[in-house]
């Protein structure tokens, strides 16, 4: 009687981590801004690869077509935390003209951070939503862009500390105007 043998040649497929962009533009539609970008497909990319962002044909991976868009307008790394095997992405702005905004943190031309899991980038009208689903491999990642038809910003209220009174619902700052509003006075039974 042969005894059945098992192969364990079988290689065993890894998940790749992928990017996931919502995008918006408030004039998407009628100038066709995305258009050259295929919307809902998961775009493979290798890990040592840089992803430009930008107006420029031949450098960007993924094109905007909008002529406030610099040439290259930001760069995404994907790299290993060091003694970690978590894989996370870095974003670098490489728009000398428009600050970068990670979670409403401004990044000028050239800095550069770790995105969050789950992030909100803008820079002048263009909002994207970004979330990391989470793989296993090290030799390619995937980004898949999908346009949003209603803005991702929303006005919503932030609650604000106010010296010695406790705090005050004041309307969110929008991602271009980011100056610090003047502080209010408050009673001490208004609370």
């Amino acid at each position: 009687m042969a005894a059945a043998v098992e192969s364990n040649d079988v290689e065993t497929e890894q998940t790749l981590t992928c990017l996931h962009m919502k995008m918006y533009h408030p004039h998407q539609h009628d100038r066709r801004i995305f258009s050259a970008i295929d919307s809902g497909r998961r775009e493979e990319i290798k890990a040592e690869e840089t992803v430009f962002f930008g107006r420029d044909i031949n450098s960007c991976k993924f094109k905007l077509l909008n002529n406030k868009v610099s040439r290259i307008q930001f760069g995404l790394d994907f790299f290993k935390h060091l003694n970690s095997s978590k894989m996370s992405f870095e974003i670098k702005n490489l728009s000398k003209k428009t600050k970068l905004y990670v979670d409403n943190e401004a990044l000028e031309y050239l800095n550069k951070v770790v995105l969050p899991p789950k992030c909100m980038i803008c820079f002048g009208e263009f909002q994207f939503l970004v979330e990391n689903e989470v793989g296993e491999s090290e030799d390619k990642f995937e980004i898949c862009c999908e346009v949003s038809r209603f803005p991702l910003v929303q006005e919503t209220p932030v609650r604000l500390a106010i010296a010695e009174t406790g705090t005050q619902n004041v309307p969110a700052l929008p991602f271009n105007n980011l100056a610090t509003p003047p502080p209010v006075e408050v009673d001490e039974n208004d609370y």
